[in-house]
């Protein structure tokens, strides 16, 4: 119960990360992560972590490693092969020297293989770390590529070090013929094994296919099956199994072959089960490392033989030094490294020496480096007398913190992201984004073909959007400009409204509901983390009064009911086509009134051509249902399956946005404004 009460915690920590990340973005993961581990240490029943360093390995290097090596591009692979080797083979090597002699330099007390192995555990650079700061710096794509391909080779190299100086650690024995010819070996053999594997996946694969046996269960098991099977044989037969598991992962070619809608969804269900669970394990070894750095830092203090301020300074030094030794290793390689268009090398330009610090903060550590560092073998402190493991962690973690630190404060500064003035950038990215909600709205029509005219009346207008968004490219200034006018158009129609239930009160109720999601719209003005708590906090507040009123208009129809022989159908009838009448001469007067701001110079063409764009398709939706198919015995009904429709599209456009802001494709800026687009033309609509 141990056990599982620690699972359950670090479980919730990782959880609340999640829902942290979207109010503290420029904030790292990884750092809200560690901070909840130690918050979370401070709990009272915390139970005692006892880890089995060849268990953390296999749980948690075999899946991230696998994960990395299958998404890796392998024509980025082939274009930064030499200068990824080199930083990972080249590099990794020469830092685990440095490492070493530097900590036996700074703290005698630790052997020099406990600071080998301790700079080998410091080599690898974390892929999540420079996903994320392509979101935070304006990296060229040759860096991005680099820093991508770099995170996954020196992450076996610098494993493959970490174990082979542990293994002469604990053995006190090493010999550099033996110690080469067992790289060579382990390298090669994983190699091959990874291979041998790679290839019987793909066909076991290839073979469920074309019998249909690959289905979305089958399929996602067996993936998550290889890199546990690929490990545990590498190591059952003394070859590197986390080459073997990266060699395997580069070799499947499964998820790539074939084609067919069915293949797509189990690809998609696939990509989200490896997304969840990556995530979840990266989260766990940060909150892991939280919990265990107070425990460090009070073991540190309460020993007569550590002292704590000396493994401060011999982490920032050796954060120092290896920084420098990135530096230097980069600027050679830039120097030496021949230009793929004219086969010469190139001077060192100040672009080159500027192309070469963004390289050497971007290398952040992280999940790699701290497994490593969790996995020193207990026993080292009983074998020395000393506290290694427990020193050791305490300056990778500071070593971790430190690096992510840079990482994603000096990097934006070096390389800030590029100001779209021109709005080229945006209106690409909602173009990409308006395309991939136009199919998913595409694969409904397959799903729900009894709805075939509404989800058609719905593409129709999406389609609209498209076409308005290709023929026109705002600039930045035009864009906050047509951000401000649709927000005085939500005003203008809230007044509308208010007006209009002024003078028909009978239809307060049906104003009141339209009046909702435009206050809506306007609440979610504003920026910053308390703007966004309001926002929730006011959408409840709408759902309550919803609820509320809802149930009042339930009372009254039931009374009325007991009064007249009026039916439930044909009531809700009348108050949709109601609530369209309504619409329709809000959006006509709000042209009018758009054509009067235009002619008194209020309001720019171009933004107010937009808005009277959007304004007309918005009627036609409303009159496309009727259109569509007039032989229909009930257009009322038509109308409201449309709206259903409508509001399932507007949702899938929200989950779209939220995928392309996961996976780096558009900015946190760019994701507000779509969001805000959406929620705007669910004000309009009435949804």
């Amino acid at each position: 119960m141990q056990s599982l009460l620690l699972i359950l915690e670090i479980g919730i920590a990782v959880v609340i990360s999640s829902l942290l990340s979207p109010y503290i973005p420029r904030v790292s993961m990884p750092l809200v992560q560690i901070l909840l581990g130690v918050i979370w240490f401070f709990v009272p029943g915390l139970p005692v972590i006892n880890i089995d360093s060849e268990l953390f390995l296999l749980l948690f290097i075999a899946p991230l490693l696998y994960r990395e090596a299958v998404q890796t591009s392998r024509s980025s692979l082939r274009n930064n092969l030499g200068v990824s080797l080199s930083l990972a083979v080249g590099l990794v090597l020469l830092s685990v020297l440095i490492s070493g002699y530097t900590l036996q330099l700074f703290l005698a007390v630790i052997p020099l293989a406990a600071g080998f192995a301790l700079g080998a555990a410091l080599g690898p650079t974390d892929a999540v770390a420079v996903a994320q700061l392509g979101s935070e710096a304006q990296l060229t794509p040759r860096q991005h590529a680099v820093l991508s391909t770099e995170s996954l080779f020196n992450d076996a190299a610098s494993i493959v070090s970490f174990q082979f100086a542990i293994a002469a650690l604990l053995t006190g024995q090493f010999s550099p013929v033996a110690f080469t010819g067992n790289v060579i070996y382990s390298f090669l053999g994983g190699a091959l094994l990874g291979t041998i594997f790679g290839v019987l996946f793909n066909r076991l694969i290839f073979w469920m296919r074309r019998v249909r046996l690959e289905t979305t269960t089958n399929r996602i098991l067996i993936e998550l099956m290889i890199p546990f099977f690929v490990y545990w044989v590498g190591e059952e037969i003394h070859v590197s199994g986390v080459i073997a598991v990266v060699v395997a992962g580069l070799i499947a070619a499964y998820h790539r072959v074939g084609v067919g809608e069915d293949l797509a969804e189990i690809n998609r269900v696939s990509s989200a089960v490896w997304e969840v669970f990556t995530f979840v394990l990266n989260g766990s070894v940060f909150v892991l490392l939280g919990i265990e750095l107070p425990l460090a830092m009070r073991q540190t203090l309460l020993s007569e033989r550590i002292n704590t301020w000396a493994l401060v300074v011999t982490a920032i030094i050796l954060c120092i030094v290896l920084l420098a030794l990135r530096f230097i290793w980069i600027a050679a390689m830039l120097r030496l490294t021949k230009s793929q268009d004219s086969g010469k090398r190139r001077k060192m330009t100040k672009e080159r020496w500027h192309s070469a610090a963004v390289m050497t903060f971007g290398g952040a550590k992280g999940t790699i480096s701290l497994i490593l560092a969790f996995s020193l073998p207990s026993q080292l402190d009983t074998m020395t007398g000393f506290p290694v493991r427990t020193a050791s962690l305490f300056i990778a973690a500071l070593y971790i913190i430190i690096s992510l630190l840079l990482a994603n404060i000096v990097v934006p500064i070096l390389a800030p992201p590029e100001e779209d003035e021109d709005g080229h950038k945006f209106a690409l990215a909602n173009l990409e984004m308006l395309n991939r909600t136009l199919m998913a709205i595409s694969r409904m029509h397959k799903a729900n073909p009894e709805q075939h005219v509404a989800i058609e009346a719905v593409m129709r207008s999406y389609y609209s959007r498209i076409a308005r968004q290709r023929g026109t490219v705002m600039t930045k200034d035009e864009l906050n400009h047509l951000h401000a006018a649709r927000m005085e158009m939500r005003q203008w129609q809230s007044l509308w409204l208010e007006n209009y239930a002024k003078n028909h009160p009978e239809y307060r109720d049906v104003c009141e509901r339209l009046l909702a999601p435009i206050e809506f719209a306007l609440s979610y003005e504003g920026s910053g983390w308390k703007q966004r708590i309001h926002t929730r906090a006011y959408f409840l507040r709408l759902k309550l009064v919803g609820w509320l009123r809802s149930a009042r208009a339930t009372v009254r129809f039931t009374w009325k009911r007991t009064l007249s022989v009026t039916t439930r159908s044909e009531n809700m009838e009348y108050r949709r086509s109601l609530i369209t009448r309504i619409q329709l001469q809000m959006f006509q007067d709000a042209i009018h009134h758009e054509f009067t701001l235009i002619n008194y110079d209020q309001v720019s063409p171009i933004v107010g051509s937009t808005l009277v764009s959007e304004l007309r398709s918005l009627i036609q939706s409303l009159q496309t249902p009727s259109i569509a198919n007039p032989n229909m015995p009930n257009p009322d009904a038509m109308l409201h399956e449309f709206n259903s429709v409508l509001s399932q599209a507007y949702a899938i456009e929200l989950e779209t946005i939220r995928t392309m802001l996961d996976n780096q494709e558009i900015t946190r800026d760019q994701a507000r404004s779509m969001r805000h687009n959406v929620f705007i033309m669910q004000s309009d609509s009435g949804l």
